[in-house]
């Protein structure tokens, strides 16, 4: 694989708990490529990602991306705010616990491992979620990684 994959932090972490939910990726409205990237995720882990806020190889062609930046809102910090922001929020805190930095390049495996090592508690992540979203977010992205990580090496995590 030649092509430069860029990722946002909160999208790997979002694959990985939804592995660990047993969410099959399809084919959004929207046109966005989770579906492409989840699958190079889980069938090549040694693959690198180069690390961003901004908008990303899922973001790319998604009908919501308008000169480089996501129009659409989210609920999930229980009010209706910019998506952009919002994930600009989470990315940010995310690379401030995983001890990385925007650009960086990481295997998608090496991203795992350091979330399993150093995520930390996701209710101080997710503060402004509601506990219960963020308690099955919790377990799915618990699951996903023990999954990932055993998968992509067995006998090792």
């Amino acid at each position: 694989m030649t092509e430069l994959l860029r990722i946002k932090p909160h999208h790997l972490l979002d694959i990985i708990r939804d592995f660990g939910a047993g969410v099959v990726h399809q084919p959004h409205p929207y046109g966005h490529a989770v579906h492409r990237i989840a699958r190079i995720v889980k069938e090549h882990p040694e693959t690198v990602f180069e690390l961003t806020a901004g908008a990303d190889s899922i973001c790319a062609p998604c009908r919501n991306l308008v000169e480089s930046r996501c129009t659409d809102t989210t609920t999930s910090p229980g009010r209706e705010v910019s998506k952009e922001s919002w994930n600009r929020t989470i990315d940010g805190r995310i690379f401030e616990r995983l001890g990385l930095a925007e650009g960086e390049k990481i295997s998608a495996l090496e991203f795992c491992r350091l979330a399993s090592l150093r995520l930390g508690d996701l209710f101080t992540l997710y503060a402004e979620v509601e506990q219960s979203k963020t308690s099955l977010r919790r377990e799915n992205l618990e699951r996903g990684l023990k999954e990932y990580l055993e998968r992509a090496n067995p006998g090792k995590r």
